[in-house]
């Protein structure tokens, strides 16, 4: 029996998945898929439409896996990836898993850079060249920049308001700006809110320098 009151999210989901082999409330990665598809250029309901050898970053949940030994007796490993979109296969072999053997277990969230591989006929393949574990942040609601109105080059808050325009959103940005008078707190109006992604990012300490970013 269920005992009463609420499983923690990561808690519920995988009871489901281990009784049922399917996520019923929420999938894993629904709370994290932006951030999972900044790091990304695929997702896995993509790989069998992209061309045979084509080199994709692909980000998913570890669902299954299967340890092997090749004819040279290599360990080598299968990985069953799951994302929002669907599965695929991910191939493993000793070169790439002797770099991340530790990665390659159940429920483990990764990124993965790999060869598509549509050789055998009916199946689309992932052979991996690259895995990494994906880390979520905390996602940003807001941006806060820190300037010194005395050093900074002229114009630039003019050049920072260009750039804010190119990313519209809805994240407010503020500005803590030192002056001979002391620090002033300055909002940017309505008409330049951003949306938060890696390449605003990116753009903004290009041209602020990284210390002035919060």
């Amino acid at each position: 029996t269920i005992p009463p009151g609420e499983f923690q999210r990561g808690d519920l989901l995988s009871l489901e998945k281990e009784s049922l082999g399917i996520y019923v409330s929420e999938h894993p990665l629904q709370s994290i898929r932006d951030q999972l598809r900044r790091r990304t250029d695929a997702t896995l309901a993509e790989l069998e439409r992209r061309r045979d050898g084509e080199i994709v970053t692909v980000g998913g949940i570890v669902g299954a896996v299967k340890q092997l030994t090749t004819k040279k007796g290599e360990p080598m490993v299968f990985l069953r990836l799951d994302d929002v979109t669907g599965s695929a296969e991910v191939v493993v072999f000793n070169s790439v898993y002797a770099a991340a053997r530790e990665l390659c277990a159940a429920d483990r969230i990764l990124v993965v850079k790999g060869r598509v591989d549509h050789k055998q006929e009916g199946e689309t393949k992932l052979i991996a060249l690259e895995l990494s574990a994906f880390e979520a942040t905390r996602e940003r609601k807001e941006v806060r920049l820190r300037l010194d109105a005395e050093r900074a080059p002229a114009g630039i808050v003019r050049e920072l308001a260009s750039l804010l325009r190119e990313f519209p959103g809805e994240a407010p940005v503020y500005v803590a700006m030192q002056t001979s008078g002391g620090s002033k707190l300055l909002e940017f109006g309505p008409g330049y809110r951003v949306a938060l992604s890696s390449d605003f990012f990116a753009e903004l300490k290009s041209l602020l320098g990284e210390a002035a970013v919060a």
